[in-house]
């Protein structure tokens, strides 16, 4: 006896058959042609040349910066030095300035030269008036 199959038993098998089968690997080959290395390569000299000019333009600012602020110390050193032999001679004059207790003396000795000065006048005036009687 023969066996038939019927349309929907076979399409049923060949499912089951395809399942079975191990699916085959995808191969990735990159082929890159001449003109596409030779455009990268012209990109990536673009970009390096790119990045030197920016690198080259921000030292040259950096450097300008440096230059002025260098300056500008110098010159605040310079007026700092102008102000320390200000300060310097201003502190010998106030040195060399009379304070409340140096005025205190001198005027309490001007005191007592007057005084003294006072007591030889009065002696000089009896004395006259002394030899005017006589």
């Amino acid at each position: 006896m023969e066996e038939y199959v019927t349309r929907s038993e076979f399409e049923q098998f060949k499912k089951q058959i395809e399942q079975m089968t191990e699916p085959m690997r995808a191969i990735n080959v990159n082929v890159a042609s001449q003109d596409v290395i030779n455009r990268l390569d012209e990109l990536k000299q673009d970009q390096t040349q790119e990045l030197k000019t920016v690198s080259d333009t921000w030292l040259e600012t950096l450097q300008d910066h440096y230059t002025e602020h260098k300056k500008g110390i110098s010159d605040v050193k310079t007026v700092l030095s102008g102000h320390s032999k200000f300060f310097e001679e201003h502190g010998k004059r106030l040195a060399a300035t009379a304070t409340k207790e140096d005025l205190a003396a001198l005027k309490a000795a001007q005191d007592a030269r007057f005084d003294k000065l006072e007591a030889t006048q009065e002696q000089i005036l009896k004395l006259i008036q002394k030899n005017a009687g006589e």
